[in-house]
């Protein structure tokens, strides 16, 4: 999903650089200045001794452990929550502490940089790593609550905690130097964001989050943004103003070190609903629990370290070794709510001709390309032709989404991209639509690419319409679904933009858990029904291809990529429920003009 490749840099590097603890940029304001207290908190891994004397509205001295620093600060407020930021001189560390000065609760996030990651391993820990690759340049944290002891003050009653409030908040942000954002949160241990006005603009992404509840005006939302830049951005947000305050600490493409202090206006693009049970609050324990054996432990998916990205060679020699092509069995997301097969096609003979256009623009010009032909033999045997060659028999498996529209696929055995091919055929108007999907695409030598070509259908008398086709559409574009694809395998989609996407799988408590995305597209078929593609880009490299039926709450189709088990073209489908909708068309408008 990353594009840009970030250099990880070297430990001497960040050491250097955050080690001259410089003061975050931005307005820092001045409401501790005179203040000495010590920060108490709680958890395995807090440290014992934390206190703090505020010298003034530029300096303070920490004291950790019998340690005792003077380094600059930053402090940015909004009402009585403070976020108070600095980092440690002559190391790679820092404290980042969320206080509400009415109670004196806080949340301490404390951060360093640096981790090793495992790399040629499992996702679930059956096959050992290779070796471990070091990435610098990451921050890592353990947050904590606790309260603020000043002398004179006493232990709150209530702490901060973990909670799942904002779990399917959708806000627009704009912050005080015009970067601007679309964020989600499927999750209640991941985020995704999508930037705007930007060489990026519209490519989601995803990071690991942290969400915390103060009270029912004030949440800290802190995102994480491994395998990306690597930086963290700490957030306090207020639902009654819709304003936020921050601090963004990391280093940039460029290598350079950013540190600042924000404020930004925020909007409510919408609320999906999530599935836990009504009176579950995601307070009682940190999300994925199991994450939090060690110092710094969180979800944080690197799946280039588990599918190590192939050479060209690699992929073509994985696929002539082994073939898994619609043998029956569903794909890797367990997909056992399949639309039923179909062989409503068994004995007919028809054409399908793709404008010669790809991305076809002006279907009306009256060309035409190549045709494919096909004789369908049986429910399971077709024979194929393209441009008048030779024809070629075929295993190929069929949908019907919805009435008299058909949806099948094949191999295209001897291409030497080991190509599919998926048709859409609308046997009620005469419309095709044609995706020809093979290894490699624009940025990667293995990974599924695809290329779309509209058309018309030639079969019996159906008269194709002159100028109308299947298109493109934005129809989609900030929806939520969940999807149940088995009682095993569960997860929800929000489609973020009109390039992009992404899913959260479930946890066991039916909170959203684990969360990725990708570049997808969409097109229209007709009224409530769409074929909706992805690739799982730096990722497994997967093609999913899958028509979604609105009006009866399902979706169907094909999961086709190679991995370091050959080449697969399989099967899938789920039941779906609608969970709400972000408005956010109007964000993406440009993308028109």
């Amino acid at each position: 999903m990353f594009f840009t490749k970030f250099d990880p840099l070297t430990k001497e590097y960040v050491d250097g650089k955050v080690g001259e603890a410089p003061a975050p940029a931005g307005k820092s304001c001045g409401c501790l200045a005179g203040l000495k207290f010590a920060v108490k908190l709680e958890g395995e891994f807090a440290p014992k001794t934390l206190k703090y004397e505020i010298t003034d509205e530029k300096t303070l001295k920490v004291k950790e452990g019998n340690k005792t620093w003077t380094t600059a600060y930053g402090a940015v407020s909004q009402g009585p929550i403070t976020v108070l930021s600095h980092l440690i001189p002559g190391t790679d560390r820092g404290w980042h502490l969320v206080i509400d000065r009415r109670t004196w609760a806080v949340t301490a996030f404390e951060t360093w940089f640096g981790i090793s990651v495992p790399v040629g391993g499992s996702l679930y820990g059956d096959k050992k790593p290779d070796h471990f690759r070091d990435i610098p340049r990451e921050i890592q944290r353990q947050y904590y609550f606790g309260w603020i002891d000043k002398g004179d003050n006493k232990k709150p009653e209530k702490f901060h905690t973990t909670t799942n409030r904002i779990e399917g908040r959708g806000l627009h942000w704009t912050f005080d130097n015009g970067y601007e954002i679309l964020t989600f949160n499927p999750s209640v241990c991941c985020t995704t964001f999508t930037e705007l006005g930007s060489e990026m603009g519209g490519i989601t992404m995803t990071n690991p989050a942290d969400y915390i509840r103060i009270d029912d005006e004030n949440y800290v939302y802190a995102r994480w943004e491994v395998e990306f830049s690597g930086k963290m951005w700490i957030e306090v947000m207020n639902f009654f103003d819709f304003t936020a305050v921050g601090v963004e600490l990391g280093f940039e493409a460029d290598n350079s070190l950013t540190y600042r202090l924000h404020t930004a206006e925020l909007e409510r693009t919408g609320d999906v609903a999530h599935l836990e049970k009504i009176t579950e609050y995601g307070d009682t324990e940190r999300p994925m629990a199991f994450m939090n054996s060690r110092k710094g432990g969180r979800y944080s998916y690197r799946p280039a370290d588990i599918d190590i990205p192939m050479t060209r060679e690699e992929a073509l020699q994985h696929a002539a070794e082994k073939q898994n092509i619609l043998n029956g069995e569903a794909n890797i997301m367990n997909a056992f709510n399949t639309m039923p097969l179909c062989a409503d096609l068994a004995g007919k003979k028809f054409k399908i001709w793709n404008d010669k256009e790809k991305y076809a623009q002006a279907p009306w010009s009256g060309d035409k390309g190549k045709a494919w032909e096909y004789q369908i033999i049986d429910g399971n045997t077709l024979k194929w032709r393209h441009g008048g060659r030779n024809w070629q028999e075929e295993q190929y498996a069929c949908f019907q989404p919805d009435k008299d529209l058909y949806f099948f696929a094949h191999m295209l055995t001897g291409d030497p991209d080991y190509s599919m091919v998926g048709q859409i055929i609308d046997m009620q108007n005469g419309l095709s639509t044609t995706v020809k999907t093979g290894i490699g695409n624009w940025h990667s030598e293995w990974e599924a690419g695809a290329n779309v070509l509209f058309g018309t259908l030639e079969y019996g008398d159906i008269k194709p319409p002159f100028a109308r086709r299947h298109h493109f559409t934005d129809e989609l574009v900030g929806e939520s679904f969940a999807y149940s694809y088995s009682g095993s395998m569960n997860s929800i989609h929000v489609y973020s933009s009109p390039e992009s996407y992404s899913w959260t799988i479930f946890s066991g408590d039916n909170s959203g858990g684990a969360t990725w995305s990708s570049p997808c597209f969409y097109i229209k078929l007709r009224p409530d029904v769409y074929l909706f593609q992805w690739v799982e880009e730096n990722c497994n490299g997967s093609q999913g291809l899958l028509v979604i039926n609105r009006k009866i709450q399902h979706d169907g189709g094909f999961f086709y990529g190679v991995s370091h088990n050959g080449i697969q073209l399989n099967i899938t489908g789920a039941f779906m429920r609608e969970l709400g909708k972000y408005k956010i068309k109007k964000y993406f408008d440009h993308y028109k003009k």
